[in-house]
């Protein structure tokens, strides 16, 4: 099934096609050869992992310290550590450090940089592995590395000084960022802000952040980069309402039609249920009803066990993709304690930036 809203944006009415997972068995992906950019692109993914591994072979502690780190998203695990080893330095090999960093699609996946000081030039090193593209490693000055997992995550080992026999810095096909995703404005309601923890996102933030997902679910198939892509996650109330999109822009709309079959094929969001899911809170795909009985839209209701050992639902996560000509957007839209009217969820498709 696929059903349209109509977006009335400073212009001329524009129609949006909006795909839910729930029909995602009738949507079969046909990309052609020629659409497959770059060759080694990753399937898409609810969470990613970009790891540095990290040795120091100078024999001495503090002859190679971190001196910048800039992780999206935070791990306050990673960050202690970096704050030890700044100070310290990493430790000598044979033991290693580990600098474990990790995203989802409101944040366009994992995006991790580090900047390591030591008796030669200065070692640069990006680890980057977005929602829907190709994933990048390297390292440069004074350092060497070699890729050990590239597939949805990416983890590579870094020799400080160098060694022979590291790998040439692999050609990023990540999507540029760019802008905001989402018109605080036209969400429902007031008080809106913006937020880059994604433990701030609700309950449904706070199980992405801890979850993780099984083996099953970590892709190697090749599909569509985006050409440009921009993410954002507002919330209000404290996180008890959170709106959050990222946006891509494709060479065309069959690309971009593809997109949104992939992110919420029954395979995805089967995954998103694995990641949200635990001892005390079990996850559902349900439909979301309208006035007239139609079904719009797929929500995951998270519950959660009381002390009488029932589940109650607890927070409603809509999941919705939408396409307008060369961009795909995927929507999330949480709201914790009730489930959000029709009215809400129309105000905050149509908050999505996509589109002219």
């Amino acid at each position: 099934m696929r059903f349209g809203i109509d977006l009335a944006a400073g212009g001329p009415r524009r129609r949006i096609a909006v795909v839910t997972a729930s029909m995602a068995a009738l949507l079969a992906m046909c990309v052609g050869t020629g659409a497959l950019k770059p060759a080694d692109a990753e399937a898409w993914a609810w969470k990613d992992n970009c790891t540095f591994q990290v040795n120091n072979t100078t024999g001495i502690q503090n002859a190679v310290r971190p001196s910048i780190y800039l992780p999206a998203l935070p791990n306050p695990a990673s960050l202690a550590e970096y704050a030890i080893f700044a100070v310290k330095g990493i430790p000598v090999s044979p033991e290693q450090a580990a600098f474990v960093n990790w995203g989802i699609p409101l944040s366009n996946g994992c995006h991790a940089r580090m900047q390591f000081v030591n008796p030669g030039a200065t070692a640069n090193c990006v680890a980057e592995a977005p929602t829907e593209g190709a994933n990048t490693f390297y390292c440069d000055g004074n350092s060497s590395y070699k890729i050990k997992t590239d597939n949805d995550d990416i983890t590579g080992e870094v020799w400080i000084p160098g060694k022979s026999g590291g790998s040439s810095p692999m050609k990023s096909g990540e999507a540029q960022a760019t802008g905001g995703s989402v018109q605080a404005g036209a969400l429902p309601g007031s008080g809106w802000a913006k937020t880059e923890d994604i433990g701030d996102f609700g309950i449904a933030g706070k199980l992405m952040e801890t979850g993780e997902l099984p083996a099953s679910c970590n892709n190697s198939g090749k599909e569509t980069a985006p050409n440009a892509s921009h993410a954002e996650m507002l919330i209000r109330g404290g996180g008890d309402e959170g709106s959050g999109a990222l946006v891509m822009s494709y060479d065309n709309a069959a690309q971009a039609t593809a997109s949104t079959k992939e992110a919420l094929s029954d395979q995805s969001i089967a995954c998103l249920v694995k990641l949200l899911n635990t001892q005390d809170t079990k996850v559902a795909a349900t439909p979301l009803p309208t006035e007239d009985g139609d079904v719009d839209g797929d929500q995951l209701v998270i519950s959660r066990k009381g002390d009488d050992g029932d589940f109650r639902p607890v927070a409603y996560l809509d999941v919705i993709g939408m396409t307008d000509g060369k961009e795909a957007a995927v929507q999330l839209y949480e709201t914790v304690g009730s489930a959000p009217s029709e009215t809400q969820e129309t105000e905050a498709i149509e908050a999505v930036r996509i589109g002219s």
